[in-house]
């Protein structure tokens, strides 16, 4: 899909904070990847090293601004050393120069909204979009899941899936990055050591807790929809739907083999899905955010300045080196290579 970008301002604080008939520009539940610039920031460098990325973070927002119920600021949700935590928009942004950031929404048109889901619209709630219900749930489990899935054990494991990773695609070819994720697989089994070195190495589970996130919102609310006669068709167009809320790749097709599976009735998407579908989840990362087309790029903030992303004719071209430098970040990442 092709893009366009428009510089909209040079202040993403207040622009994303302040009130405009035209807002919110966030929503509940989008996706925030973040790139820390800091040469003194080894971590995060490392984490772009081992992933081929540009971006070493991502969260999802949490709570948008509204000043109408008190909220003067927006919060997103991320994964910290003990356990969840919220952080402040101008955390996510300042200082400009340290931080870039890209805003990427999941796209909603092929959801199904129950009856229940459709009755409880409201006009006057700025927030409320179609499928706002299921957002909400994505950020829920967020907050809910996090202890359960990011204790010690879990880190361990998933420092050896992220290694593996990396070494399975580039091991022979490009050493240093595979050097660079056996880096981050060994400060990993750090993560308990109280310091501001392991939380850095931390935000990169939280790619994992926002993909797992999306996947058991729609999981959940599909098994409550195939319990209930009226909801029953809703629950099965959105089980067939169900790779869309996926957003890395899927090599071995894990996630259509457990769609299959359900529908067969060989599965029973009442019970947690088993360890290799959460393996392949809670392995997420940035890069994947980057270059899956389930999310739509909404905006992004470089050097201070913010552009707003829209889609373009296909052979669409930059009008300028700015608005070709914005365009060059959207551009997808490690494509070229076998699939991790």
């Amino acid at each position: 899909m092709a893009y366009k970008a428009i510089h909209i301002g040079d202040d993403p604080i207040h622009y994303f904070l302040d009130p405009s008939e035209d807002g919110p520009f966030l929503q509940i539940a989008d996706v925030v990847l973040r790139a820390n610039q800091d040469p003194k920031e080894v971590f995060a460098h490392l984490i772009r090293i081992a992933t081929e990325s540009k971006w070493s973070h991502s969260a999802i927002v949490y709570l948008t601004s509204n000043p109408r119920l008190g909220f003067n600021n927006t919060f997103l949700v991320e994964a910290k050393t003990k356990g969840i935590d919220l952080i402040s928009w101008r955390n996510e942004v300042v200082p400009t120069d340290r931080f870039n950031v890209g805003i990427k929404r999941l796209k909603l048109d092929w959801y199904v909204e129950n009856v229940y889901e459709k009755s409880h619209h409201d006009v006057e709630d700025f927030e409320d979009t179609h499928g706002i219900g299921y957002l909400r749930h994505v950020r829920g489990i967020a907050i809910d899941q996090i202890d359960g899935l990011y204790d010690k054990k879990t880190v361990y494991e998933l420092s050896g899936l992220y290694a593996a990773r990396a070494a399975r695609r580039h091991l022979g070819a490009v050493p240093q990055i595979a050097d660079a994720a056996d880096a981050v697989a060994k400060l990993f089994k750090k993560w308990d050591e109280v310091d501001e070195d392991t939380d850095s190495i931390l935000h990169f589970i939280c790619s994992g807790l926002v993909q797992y996130s999306f996947f058991e919102a729609l999981r959940l609310r599909i098994a409550n929809d195939l319990d209930n006669p009226e909801r029953r068709e809703t629950g099965l167009s959105n089980l067939s739907n169900l790779h869309r809320v996926i957003f890395r790749d899927d090599p071995d097709g894990l996630i259509p083999n457990y769609i299959q599976r359900v529908q067969a009735g060989e599965l029973d998407i009442h019970d947690p899905a088993s360890d290799d579908v959460l393996d392949l989840l809670k392995t997420a990362t940035p890069a994947d955010f980057n270059n899956s087309p389930n999310l739509d790029w909404r905006y992004v903030i470089l050097k201070g300045a913010v552009w707003r992303i829209e889609p373009a004719p296909d052979g669409y071209l930059a009008t300028g080196e700015d608005e070709a430098e914005i365009l060059t970040m959207l551009g997808p990442e490690h494509r070229s290579n076998s699939s991790m």
